[in-house]
């Protein structure tokens, strides 16, 4: 066993160590830890349901009263790809941009580097092979020429091979990384926001969701105690004046449409086989765990029995309901049952010992 990526039985847990110490910025670490730990527990508990329909998870889970268990969940030839509790590419991911954000701002060439790398050989010492679960847009713009030299013209040019109509998810699962580094600094927010979705999603509807996403986690972090509502009513507009004309007004509309409180989870047809990747149902997950009054296990467990890509809709859904509530409002016991929880909780101390939080 690899003691630098598992805890002992009897070994305490350092996240737990942090937040009991005597500091003055114990409110605001326990929502940047609920935005990164609620991030990564969402898209393992998603794990669970992922690429299923909501019929078939209702076969498995017969009573809808009850939690899908975790991380003992019922595994499919999908999931069983990955030891249980631990979670998928959407916070491999989210790691990667943490990482380049933390060391290099918004050098997109960095972050195209590791997400390289990452595709190549995983995470070594976790004993991966290469980066599991990759999505077919990433690699798609990973494998256009140039894209080490000039990752976002690469990208743009595998957007445009497919009509400018590809608008999938897999920028919007990680993004929420640029506001858990730069939650103090709106305008280099949006930008990192805006640049790292573009290095292998460029349609507008992705940067779109990245920054709405971004922004209502940057503000809830700021301003725990604001009117929600009104929270939210400012990221959108905020968000449709960034990206401006490149939102078309039908996509304007659709955006106002997923992310309003009218919404429910029957409403965005998770499921829906030929859209369960797109970008704004993702985002709809997200502000859907941002107004949930709920815990987190009822939230997250409603959420997943809609089946679809439920993984991607759990990591959004999990990295805003954490940021508003905190890592003390995630359950201790799913986080315990994370298997490589104290490599992750190393990665995320180093980063705040750099920022001098803890």
């Amino acid at each position: 066993m690899n003691t630098s990526i598992i805890y002992h039985t009897d070994e305490s847990d350092v996240i737990d160590d942090l937040l009991s110490s005597n500091t003055n910025e114990r409110d605001l670490i326990d929502r940047l830890l609920g935005c990164a730990y609620g991030q990564a527990l969402g898209d393992a508990y998603g794990l669970a349901t992922e690429f299923q329909k909501r019929s078939d998870v209702a076969t498995t889970y017969p009573d809808g009263t009850q939690l899908i268990p975790f991380p003992n969940y019922v595994q499919s030839q999908h999931s069983s790809r990955w030891s249980p509790g631990d979670w998928t590419d959407d916070t491999d991911q989210w790691l990667l941009l943490m990482e380049t954000l933390s060391d290099s701002d918004d050098d997109v060439k960095i972050f195209a580097r590791k997400l390289n790398m990452w595709i190549r050989h995983g995470f070594p010492e976790l004993n991966d092979f290469g980066g599991l679960g990759l999505g077919v847009n990433v690699a798609k713009a990973v494998q256009t020429e140039g894209f080490f030299e000039n990752p976002l013209d690469a990208s743009r040019t595998a957007w445009e091979s497919t009509d400018r109509q590809a608008a999938p998810n897999g920028a919007v699962m990680r993004c929420s990384a640029s506001a858990f580094v730069h939650y103090n600094e709106i305008d280099k927010m949006k930008s990192t926001a805006i640049q790292m979705c573009k290095v292998t999603h460029f349609d507008p509807r992705c940067v779109a969701s990245c920054v709405a996403v971004c922004l209502a986690i940057a503000y809830i972090i700021q301003s725990p105690n604001d009117d929600l509502e009104l929270l939210i009513d400012r990221v959108q507009r905020e968000t449709l004046a960034t990206v401006g004309d490149t939102l078309l007004p039908v996509y304007q509309e659709e955006f106002l449409w997923h992310t309003s409180k009218d919404r429910n989870l029957d409403d965005l047809c998770f499921d829906d086989e030929k859209a369960i990747g797109y970008t704004f149902k993702c985002l709809a997950a997200g502000f859907y765990g941002l107004r949930s009054t709920r815990s987190f296990q009822e939230t997250l467990n409603d959420l997943i029995r809609q089946g679809g890509d439920a993984d991607t809709n759990g990591a959004v859904c999990g990295t805003m309901y954490g940021a508003r509530y905190g890592y003390k409002s995630l359950p201790s016991e799913w986080l315990k049952a994370m298997p490589y929880k104290k490599w992750f909780d190393n990665k995320i101390i180093t980063y705040l010992k750099r920022q001098n939080l803890p």
